[in-house]
């Protein structure tokens, strides 16, 4: 009652935060007049509802890991051949995340699922070219005509490696077996190794509950992510990142619910970090591929002692931005990104400039 346009509101309940009232389903756009000076910024009615569904989401989240534990890390494959005793290379670790299943986009993210994937496979090492196949498995009677194949197609590689996709539960075929969990079966038949992970620090505190509401009395991780604590909790209480007096305790909250693409599910890809089974660890987007081995850039991160087998080592070549500083690969590098250039509101050679999180290179330490 008494709204003013954009919005109109029909249902109301209950608040958990104490007021009085908030919707419980987005607010519905109504018409104007043109010449209404009126503004589509969030009114006091969408924040509560955003605040709501955040909530809603988080809380979903929570009891998702009363059943549930994060997936451990399969055993790597062996570092040595067993049939040749071949000393092998380091596995590398390809991630992409995947935040949620929508019905109408499963077939489309499978299609670049599968490109990503064949594009790592084809600059990794054991990857042999299509020519050379051909040329394997033809005998001279055949008469083999290399020009008739193209010359692209992947080289291969250096480094072994094992992709992986890190599942938010709203995506997991565990908690939903029809719809939203499609997409995690069919990542896994393509080839990608599932790892359920929760968010790094709860959006909202994890509710207290008995043992007896743990289905498993072995499953101790519920108990361990509500003492992580939860947002806004982890502020410091000074500094440039502290609350201001004026500020609303749940706007960091709002914001991080839904910003960007994916919301707070966004930062699932910071658990690249943890992969620590693997001496290297690359977060890539679904809508990347590889065209040409990173072989390079692995064994500067690496460092020597990894390289003794590497005879004809080159600098490596880094792209010089405005403020480009070139680094001393005498240190040890932990991490490799790029700039998100076109995100950049107002361009110009001062201008500050995100990093890039469709790519990571880094080394697991966490």
């Amino acid at each position: 009652q008494g709204l003013k346009p954009p919005f109109q509101m029909e249902k109301t309940a209950p608040s958990f935060e104490g007021q009085k009232q908030i919707p419980t389903k987005p607010p519905s756009p109504i018409s104007r007049d043109a010449t209404s000076s009126s503004s589509y910024s969030p009114t006091q009615i969408t924040r509560l509802w955003r605040l709501q569904q955040a909530k809603a989401d988080s809380v979903m989240n929570s009891n998702f890991w009363k059943t549930n534990i994060p997936d451990p890390i399969p055993p790597l494959p062996p570092d040595v051949d067993p049939k040749t005793g071949e000393k092998l290379p380091p596995v590398i670790a390809y991630v992409t995340t995947l935040t949620k299943c929508l019905p109408a986009s499963v077939k489309s993210m499978v299609d670049g699922a599968a490109v990503l994937l064949h594009s790592i496979r084809r600059n990794s090492y054991g990857w042999i070219p299509i020519n050379e196949q051909i040329k394997m498995d033809s005998s001279p009677s055949q008469n083999f005509d290399p020009g008739a194949w193209p010359n692209y197609g992947g080289k291969g590689g250096r480094y072994r490696f094992r992709a992986y996709v890190i599942i938010d539960p709203e995506a997991s075929s565990k908690h939903n077996e029809k719809d939203s969990g499609e997409c995690a079966r069919v990542l896994q038949k393509l080839g990608y190794t599932v790892l359920h992970r929760p968010p790094l620090v709860p959006l909202f505190e994890v509710e207290n509950v008995t043992e007896a509401e743990i289905p498993d009395p072995n499953n101790s991780f519920y108990e361990e992510l509500r003492k992580s604590g939860y947002v806004g909790e982890q502020r410091p209480k000074e500094g440039p990142m502290a609350r201001s007096p004026q500020e609303n305790p749940n706007r960091l909250r709002r914001f991080l619910h839904t910003n960007g693409c994916c919301g707070y599910a966004e930062l699932l890809k910071l658990h690249v970090f943890g992969m620590t089974a693997h001496k290297l660890a690359v977060h890539l987007d679904f809508d990347s591929l590889l065209l040409r081995p990173m072989d390079d850039l692995f064994d500067v991160m690496l460092g020597k002692t990894m390289m003794e087998d590497v005879k004809d080592q080159s600098p490596l070549p880094v792209a010089k931005g405005p403020h480009t500083k070139v680094p001393d690969f005498n240190k040890p590098i932990h991490a490799a990104f790029t700039r998100d250039y076109n995100s950049v509101k107002d361009p110009n050679p001062d201008a500050p400039v995100g990093i890039q999180g469709g790519f990571l290179v880094v080394k697991p330490s966490l």
